[in-house]
């Protein structure tokens, strides 16, 4: 009789383990309909010429429904999402067939009035650089928009804005029933389209300047996620040309110190060095992966560096300036 329930204690573990897949969140970056890529110019909704530097936004409280309408909340998993990056890991769970998918833009109430010096800086809610925070108690930035605009005519975006929305009420509630995703070998690819565009319409963004605070224009923003809907399902087949895109670009937030933008077409790790122009090596990072964003976590001198990623068979190269 012990042996038997020994074997069944066993067997129910077992199937539980078994029962674990892996959920990743798939979130396709568009602009117009398009791929969307930092070095690439677009057209916003008056047809100024646009260029987006910077796009960041959290996504907190998500809740799956699955299998005949059983509701999971993720409500330790927070998503710091990048223009440039489209895979994030959510963690284990035991789910075959998701019904509905919610969540919110930005930070919920709790995790916004925290203190982001109490996680790690690999963690979402950590210190980021460039900054996703004021500091307490004044909060995470929920959505984060920067960029060039062709304020003349001539075809060149030149006039600079930022738009960083703070403060509880730019939380935003999103939700709907989704077939959107696919199962593959325990693995749960959940896929969402973001339509950046969305967020900007109804936004005189030639007059935007540097707003970083609850105003009415980053309210506006923030509202057009539902109102808009940015977030939509897309259609699986268009996710392989999303992944095989190349962009890498530089943000230069912090001057001396920039963040290098990566998206390499190869699922597989990078190793990342960056050169002075004697040829000296002056830092270098192994298994980054083959989208993220790489802050350089050392002041560099005035001059031209080159950075290098190296996946076996793979190189890309990259130049940048430090004035």
């Amino acid at each position: 009789m012990i042996r038997n329930l020994i074997l069944l204690f066993f067997f129910l573990n077992s199937t539980v383990c078994l029962s674990q897949v892996d959920l990743n969140l798939i979130l396709n970056h568009k602009f117009n309909g398009d791929p969307f890529l930092y070095s690439q110019n677009y057209q916003d909704e008056n047809g100024n010429a646009i260029n987006i530097s910077r796009l960041q936004y959290y996504i907190s409280s998500i809740e799956i429904t699955h299998d005949s309408g059983i509701n999971t909340p993720l409500s330790s998993v927070y998503v710091l999402a990048n223009g440039n990056v489209t895979n994030y890991f959510l963690g284990q769970y035991s789910i075959y067939n998701i019904e509905k998918l919610e969540f919110d833009l930005g930070v919920d109430y709790d995790a916004n009035h925290g203190n982001s010096s109490n996680y790690s800086s690999q963690h979402p809610l950590g210190p980021q650089s460039p900054l996703m925070d004021w500091g307490w108690p004044a909060g995470y930035f929920f959505l984060v928009i920067d960029g060039t605009i062709d304020d003349n005519g001539d075809g060149v975006p030149n006039k600079a804005f930022q738009l960083r929305s703070l403060g509880d009420i730019m939380l935003q509630d999103v939700n709907y029933l989704t077939n959107s995703y696919e199962s593959i070998n325990n693995i749960i690819n959940l896929s969402l389209d973001v339509n950046i565009d969305r967020w900007l319409s109804g936004i005189d963004l030639i007059n935007a300047g540097i707003d970083h605070s609850s105003s009415s224009t980053n309210l506006n923003m923030c509202n057009n996620t539902v109102t808009n809907q940015v977030f939509e399902a897309n259609d699986l087949s268009s996710l392989d040309i999303q992944q095989n895109l190349i962009d890498i670009t530089t943000d230069y937030n912090v001057s001396y110190s920039p963040t290098i933008n990566y998206k390499l077409n190869n699922n597989i790790d990078f190793t990342l060095s960056i050169y002075n122009s004697s040829g000296q090596i002056v830092l270098q990072s192994q298994n980054i992966g083959f989208e993220g964003n790489y802050f350089i976590r050392k002041e560099l001198k005035s001059g031209v560096y080159f950075v290098f990623f190296n996946g076996g068979k793979y190189t890309y190269k990259h130049k940048f300036i430090i004035n």
